[in-house]
């Protein structure tokens, strides 16, 4: 037991990363994308998330963080307008580190968030559930709403022309199996994590509350990737193991692969 509870630890606590300093372009002016949300959606590359665990204690781990070729940037190429993306790794909203209320609040100040900006992602809350794992599911899914209903509200204040979409999770596990090893092109274990899966399932509950507390649009992503996960055969899989070797291109473990970034674009591009 202990050790199943210390693979789920290792994979909660990597499905974080600090970045480093790098703004998003500010679009003022434009009708542009804007984008807030955790790793999964920023998805620096590997050799920064590791920098950052030495970066420097001055900087606001909130602000200014790295992100990758993610599925925001692929959205906004797609439907032809400019991105900001103000994603950050470990975002949370009512735990210790990165704050999603920063990254709005970033936004709002350089001017990047405003009456002209059209399409508006929001994707977060993983990081809030094992953070705040000692709480019943109820308890998480009413705190978390309490916590970001406030922050939807500032987004539409700031941006009252904006198409807001709180972005599901792709799914991550098969059941409480999760694939961690890959050499090859079908999973070299299936692991059970019931923790993680409690994660995951209250992460997506967690989601469709705050779009429902909101009336804002909820993008499901479960119904169309629940064969893509971590368990899916190389060619299909969206997600990268602990240790890969057959994901494709991509920058984290146990994050979306590039593969995945793409299938989101083109979904969220397409209606």
């Amino acid at each position: 037991m202990k050790s199943t509870q210390r693979i789920a630890a290792l994979c909660a606590s990597l499905l974080v990363a600090v970045g480093l300093s790098q703004a998003p372009q500010a679009v003022a002016g434009e009708r542009n994308l804007v984008a807030f949300g955790d790793s999964v959606l920023a998805d620096p590359q590997l050799d920064t998330y590791l920098a950052s665990r030495v970066g420097s204690s001055q900087r606001n781990p909130s602000l200014n963080c790295p992100s990758g070729n993610n599925y925001a940037k692929r959205t906004a190429a797609k439907l032809g307008m400019p991105v900001a993306d103000f994603s950050c790794s470990g975002a949370v909203s009512m735990s210790q580190g990165p704050q999603v209320n920063a990254q709005i609040d970033d936004a709002i100040r350089r001017g990047a968030l405003s009456g002209d900006t059209q399409r508006v992602l929001f994707s977060s809350g993983f990081n809030d559930t094992y953070n705040n794992a000692g709480l019943s599911d109820g308890d998480l899914r009413a705190r978390w709403v309490g916590a970001n209903a406030p922050l939807i509200h500032k987004i539409r204040a700031a941006a009252p022309n904006a198409r807001i979409q709180i972005v599901g999770y792709p799914t991550i596990g098969s059941g409480d199996r999760y694939c961690l090893i890959h050499f090859g092109p079908k999973p070299a274990d299936a692991t059970a994590l019931p923790m993680v899966q409690r994660y995951e399932n209250v992460a997506q509950w967690m989601q469709v509350d705050l779009a429902r507390a909101t009336g804002t649009e909820f993008v499901d992503m479960k119904p169309m990737t629940w064969d893509r996960g971590m368990c899916a055969d190389a060619d299909k899989r969206l997600w990268a193991g602990l240790v890969d070797f057959s994901a494709g291109p991509g920058n984290l473990p146990l994050h979306i692969n590039a593969r995945g970034h793409e299938f989101v674009a083109n979904h969220l591009a397409s209606f």
